[in-house]
């Protein structure tokens, strides 16, 4: 699929070729830990890359792309008008896809207590393993893949009152902390907040919503990118007989919801079941994390959170 999208993007073919191929996953609970296989393997590509190449890709197709055009305001059920810094823009049909949280959010109360929050950089190590490891530990997890010419991406997440740095994430566990201290930082760590899990919402008004827009899936599934490409090609796909006269926008709008019901949604809601284990006490989770040595248990987690196609 990602090689269709990238169509017409010298970079992204090339993206594509020199992409390491992430084929096991280990999980790490205090001292104990669990291999897997992962299948189909992962393309572990930069999302600054990945960005790049799509913009560049739909470019290439005829798309007007608009860079660094704030959308101020949206009014309508169709058409839509959107008030941007560049102008207003008139539209047929509008797909959001602006990520978790932003004023297109319909719900942007935040729960009470410690919030959650996103840490990330990139790190050079020698010769970095092709899989990804999954640090757990009290309230977050950390995971390190690799990426391209010796770099590794560590991706923590943590609840506020635990870490609120990459570097205090990283100590959090201590076999995680003793491999960081043979990194080279690449980039400058970034963070991100809040991280709120929320029930989908794949459409609302006559709006489609994609990627994290409509739902956030765990970070430790590894899903997430991929879910957000799928999940904008099933709402182009929907809008097609729209655009080609056939049929209203509502029709296809609730075509597309039911789609998302059917192939997203379900990843989402047993990536939370898994998520309701981890954040168990410490006693009971040891024991939840032991469950998945049973044969079978785990690349069945996997499959349930993952589409293999």
């Amino acid at each position: 699929m990602l090689s269709s999208l990238l169509q017409g993007s010298p970079v992204g073919y090339q993206l594509i070729q020199s992409a390491p191929r992430v084929g096991q996953t280990r999980l790490f609970l205090g001292g104990r830990m669990i291999e897997a296989r992962l299948a189909p393997p992962a393309v572990s590509i930069t999302r600054y890359d990945l960005d790049a190449a799509l913009w560049q890709a739909a470019s290439a197709q005829g798309v007007e792309a608009v860079p660094s055009c704030e959308v101020a305001s949206l009014a309508g059920e169709g058409p839509f008008t959107l008030v941007t810094l560049r102008g207003t823009y008139t539209a047929r049909a509008v797909i959001i896809a602006a990520g978790r949280w932003s004023q297109f959010t319909p719900e942007r109360s935040l729960p009470a207590g410690p919030k959650w929050i996103g840490l990330k950089g990139h790190f050079r190590e020698n010769n970095p393993p092709l899989r990804t490891d999954l640090y757990f530990f009290q309230h977050g997890y950390c995971g390190v893949q690799p990426l391209a010419n010796d770099t590794v991406n560590a991706c923590a997440m943590v609840r506020s009152d635990e870490a609120t740095s990459l570097t205090d994430a990283l100590n959090l566990h201590p076999r995680l902390a003793e491999r960081a201290t043979r990194w080279v930082p690449a980039t400058q760590p970034m963070s991100t907040a809040p991280l709120v899990y929320r029930a989908p919402l794949p459409t609302q008004a006559n709006k489609i919503f994609a990627g994290d827009a409509a739902a956030f899936i765990d970070p430790f599934v590894g899903d997430g990118i991929s879910i957000a490409l799928r999940s904008g090609r099933a709402a182009a796909g929907a809008l097609d007989d729209f655009f080609f006269g056939k049929t209203e926008l509502v029709t296809c709008v609730s075509k597309y919801a039911r789609e998302y019901n059917e192939q997203f949604a379900p990843l989402i809601a047993t990536a939370a079941k898994v998520r309701g284990l981890l954040s168990l006490p410490v006693r009971a989770r040891a024991v939840a994390f032991e469950l998945l040595r049973f044969p079978g248990i785990l690349p069945i987690v996997i499959r349930k959170t993952r589409r293999a196609s």
